[in-house]
């Protein structure tokens, strides 16, 4: 059963013990099991990579997290980095469980060539949360963003900004990314919809200057583009745009404090989607809920933040929009990677702030 983080529901079961690694909702754990000789629950996290600044500040919220209530006390975090290699990253899977963890909360670099050490895991009785990029399979706990809503939502920005028709140039993202995939299609469906003029594709990688690097082939061949589509970021399209000389054209992407400086300041016409960095934290929150014996949701969805400038706060997308503001949600003297908030609204187990996290890429 899938459930959205707003309406998240925890039972708590009246038991100590919680059997059957092949039980029907998912992996259980014996929440007496913890060989830490404080008694906490040893818990580890496999992530894919570290390239980007979303990782590196995914990372610094788990850890930010790990060190403050209700985790402080209770959770001994371990993280590990595997360099984009499925192989590695499995490897690491296997030596995680021989080292005896509780649970293990993974971003997965490929679903399918993870699957059999997950279940090696699994088999061993150990919690596995995948998140972010998510494996699924039984057993297996799952936390991600709701991509195709959130894709739904910046594609009817498009096609109301552009009109019906227009020209647009659609990113594919990350080549073999799940995550790439659903947005590719979620938006492609809008498009077709809408009978949009899908006049180029490429692939920005999630990287700003990849991203600039392409877009700056696909504005030379189409000077009389409407509209940009980017699984990258605002200051990528707004660069690209610029250095080949053209006007600034209607842009949906991903946030960064950058990125919302810019559409900001020149007033753009953009809708900027928020994949929460603290999606982690929201992973590691559902593991100690299972060992603490109750009962999570199989699947957590998390909503995306909206964000456009004050002139489109009208637009109907779908989702609630929030307006651009400095000092709320961008800041003229943090760092550019920064992409706030980190964690939903509606997360109450604790919270973060621009302080602890900011220095994400010491």
């Amino acid at each position: 059963m899938k459930k959205i983080v707003s309406v998240l529901i925890s039972v708590v079961m009246c038991i100590g013990l919680l059997v059957g690694c092949g039980s029907s909702n998912g992996s259980s754990s014996d929440s007496s099991k913890s060989s830490d000789s404080e008694g906490k629950y040893k818990i580890a996290v496999s992530n894919a990579y570290m390239g980007n600044d979303w990782r590196q500040l995914m990372i610094k919220c788990l850890e930010v997290a790990a060190t403050k209530e209700p985790y402080k006390n209770k959770v001994d975090l371990k993280v590990v980095n595997s360099e984009n290699s499925a192989e590695a990253q499995a490897s690491a899977i296997d030596a995680l469980v021989e080292q005896g963890y509780d649970a293990i909360l993974i971003d997965a670099s490929s679903s399918a060539a993870l699957l059999p050490a997950i279940n090696r895991a699994i088999a061993q009785g150990i919690t596995i949360v995948t998140f972010d990029s998510v494996v699924d399979g039984e057993g297996i706990y799952t936390v991600q963003t709701d991509f195709e809503t959130m894709v739904e939502a910046w594609a009817k920005y498009l096609v109301t900004k552009c009109g019906t028709g227009a020209k647009i140039a659609v990113d594919t993202g990350m080549p073999g990314s799940t995550n790439g995939n659903t947005i590719y299609e979620a938006a492609m469906k809008v498009f077709k919809e809408n009978n949009m003029n899908i006049v180029a594709e490429y692939a920005s990688e999630y990287a700003d200057g990849v991203c600039q690097e392409q877009l700056a082939s696909v504005l030379a061949a189409n000077p009389d583009l409407d509209g940009i589509f980017c699984q990258a970021y605002v200051e990528s399209c707004y660069t690209a745009l610029k250095q080949a000389g053209m006007d600034l054209i209607p842009c949906a992407a991903f946030d960064t404090n950058l990125g919302m400086e810019t559409a900001l300041n020149n007033d753009m016409d953009v809708i900027i989607g928020n994949n929460c960095p603290g999606i982690g934290v929201i992973a590691l929150d559902n593991a100690v809920k299972i060992l603490d014996g109750e009962k999570v949701e199989q699947d957590t969805f998390v909503t995306s933040g909206l964000f456009v400038n004050d002139k489109d706060k009208n637009i109907d997308v779908g989702l609630p929009t929030t307006v651009i503001e400095e000092g709320v949600n961008c800041w003229e003297n943090q760092v550019d990677g920064l992409d706030w908030p980190v964690l939903p609204d509606d997360f109450k187990t604790l919270t973060l702030t621009v302080e602890e996290i900011s220095d994400f890429s010491k």
